[in-house]
């Protein structure tokens, strides 16, 4: 028994203890957080607080300003749209829509005139140019007409004579100018550099080319050519030619030295 006794352990309150410096401890620490932040949370001075609600309270008085604009906004546009009754809107629609056919008929007339407009415009263009084209024609023959004028007064200084085809042959007419001196040969009508001889033996050789079935001859006789005429006359008819004669006087003449038997007016 006394063996048995000696053996048993002793009592300890060491940890008592430590679960009491434990919660005593949390227990600080809390007090202290609590401290800090009643400290934190201590209530402003009475003229700033009075100060933040005046401010508060101007703010919440604008907001209503601004709330009662919109709601009068708001009710003046009801008004508006109660002032009209279906009956006045489909009148207006009527009216409107009345009032776009009519402008849409007059954009149809106003294109119509345009058109009409346009198509004047160029027919008026088209005039212009025929009347501008006339009017070159007309300058045209206005020169011809002076070059003309200007030819026969150029003839008529030179003294020159012009004679025409026979009516009713198909044979080409030639005139032969006859001088002392000189055979001048050219087709009558056509305007060209005459042959020209200085013999009657000459001409003789450049007839020998000819046909008298074709061609005629018409012997034009200065005062100075008679001898010439007379030594060609029977040689033409002997050659089976058609044969015609005129008089010139010595400061007259037939066939020019240029444009030979041509009128000069081709």
């Amino acid at each position: 028994m006394s063996r048995r006794g000696k053996n048993r352990s002793a009592f300890s309150l060491f940890v008592f203890q430590d679960i009491i410096m434990s919660v005593t401890g949390i227990m600080i620490l809390i007090t202290l957080i609590l401290s800090l932040e009643m400290m934190e949370r201590q209530e402003m001075s009475p003229r700033e607080r009075t100060s933040e609600i005046i401010s508060q309270l101007k703010n919440a008085v604008g907001e209503v300003e601004d709330l009662e604009k919109q709601f009068n906004a708001g009710k003046s546009q009801l008004e508006d749209l109660t002032r009209f009754s279906p009956t006045r809107l489909q009148t207006q629609i009527n009216e409107l829509t009345e009032l776009t056919e009519v402008m849409q008929k007059e954009n149809t007339s106003i294109a119509q005139d345009q058109m009409e407009t346009e198509v004047e415009r160029n027919k008026a263009v088209e005039q212009q140019d025929q009347i501008r084209a006339e009017q070159n024609k007309t300058e045209e023959i206005q020169r011809q007409v002076q070059d003309l004028k200007e030819r026969l007064e150029k003839m008529k200084q030179e003294n020159r004579v012009i004679f025409n085809p026979a009516e009713g042959t198909s044979k080409t007419p030639w005139l032969v100018e006859l001088t002392a001196n000189k055979i001048s040969v050219a087709e009558m009508g056509k305007s060209q550099v005459p042959s020209q001889f200085s013999n009657v033996s000459q001409f003789k050789d450049w007839l020998a080319g000819r046909n008298p079935a074709t061609q005629y001859f018409v012997l034009l006789i200065k005062p100075d050519g008679i001898e010439q005429f007379h030594s060609l006359l029977p040689h033409l008819k002997e050659k089976n030619y058609d044969v015609g004669f005129d008089l010139l006087s010595a400061n007259q003449k037939a066939i020019d030295p240029q444009t030979g038997a041509g009128s000069g007016l081709e």
